[in-house]
């Protein structure tokens, strides 16, 4: 796989954007530059826009009212929680009012109660059990749960997030406290209805049902992973969590249809990219090859386009089984610049 050309801009040739939140539309409470400006472009060009979270313990109203706040015209309809997709899940295989014990947040709670599910207190009497992040959770909470479980309830998880980002670096998310109930019942979920497994997916697409999807985030392990599982096309930004030498050795389940600084990228087209043979490749005026095992980056012009060339001489060389090292070569003084934003 490598990435492909767009002789349209991406909002033109694409009828709905799903955008990740943190690190795509927002970095904590700031809007990424040029990001709202973008999205109201490409909505004017008629690519709708979705957003996607794996956050389950906000209202996706809350989350709404915070876009609108960074000059986002969303409406709460626009907002696809994994909330909203655990409690989907189980109303499509419990049936509504099915008797639900959950461990989550007031919005968890508000999801799965406006899904038509009946909450229960004991887990003995429930016959689904959902699992969603709340910063306070205790033993007695995973334990509750695993025994919903090992009765025979239908066990939903949000996601599968490992950590939450906290202002003293990562803490256990919702992933680390799913493995606790996992070790002791000896197996995993029956459904994680959170990115990148297909439940919140296609929660989103049921929202504009017929139109050309694009997926654009900044997380190659959730938002590109999940949307290639489904054979949907996707915008990697590197506003987010992945910077652009991290990309180059991205697996072939993990990497995007396009790449972009951020997801502003959406208003263009998308240029060419060729791979001539096995760690070589070009992109507009620049031209990457393996040389005795080293990335040599060689040209002039946009340096987005220098990282298109050497993701699809990376990715090339790996495929066939190539190795080259970390480090990367350049050819001229722009050469020399582009790899700056490494």
């Amino acid at each position: 796989m490598t990435l492909r050309s767009s002789a349209e801009p991406l909002d033109r040739a694409y009828g709905l954007a799903m955008f990740d939140l943190d690190g795509v539309v927002y970095l904590l409470s700031n809007p990424v530059p040029g990001v709202p400006e973008a999205i109201g472009r490409a909505e004017a060009a008629g690519c709708q826009s979705i957003f996607v979270t794996n956050n389950a313990s906000r209202l996706t109203s809350t989350v709404a009212d915070s876009l609108r706040s960074m000059g986002i015209d969303c409406r709460d309809d626009q907002v696809v929680s994994s909330a909203q997709a655990a409690a989907r899940a189980i109303a499509d295989h419990c049936g509504e009012g099915a008797a639900t014990f959950m461990t989550g947040s007031p919005a968890f709670r508000a999801a799965l109660e406006n899904e038509g599910l009946a909450i229960v207190d004991d887990p003995r009497e429930a016959v689904a059990v959902a699992q969603g992040f709340f910063p306070t959770m205790q033993l007695k909470d995973l334990a509750s749960a695993t025994l919903a479980a090992r009765r025979g309830a239908y066990w939903v998880v949000a996601n599968l997030d490992a950590t939450l980002p906290t202002p003293d670096g990562p803490m256990p998310g919702m992933g680390a406290y799913v493995k606790v109930v996992e070790t002791a019942l000896g197996r995993g979920p029956d459904v994680v209805a959170g990115k990148p497994r297909p439940t919140i997916f296609r929660a989103a697409l049921e929202r504009v049902p017929d139109a050309r999807p694009l997926m654009v985030g900044d997380r190659p392990d959730s938002d590109i992973e999940g949307a290639n599982a489904l054979g949907i096309d996707s915008l990697l930004v590197f506003s987010g969590v992945v910077k652009p030498a991290s990309a180059l050795r991205l697996p072939p389940e993990r990497r995007p249809t396009y790449l972009g600084w951020t997801a502003a990228e959406l208003n263009n087209p998308q240029p060419e990219v060729t791979v001539e043979e096995p760690g070589a490749a070009h992109c507009e005026e620049w031209s990457v090859k393996l040389v005795s095992g080293t990335l040599t980056l060689s040209g002039k012009g946009d340096e987005l386009s220098a990282w298109r060339a050497l993701c699809a001489a990376a990715w090339s060389a790996v495929d066939a089984g190539a190795e080259f090292s970390d480090g990367l070569a350049a050819v001229g003084a722009e050469a020399e610049s582009a790899l700056t934003t490494a």
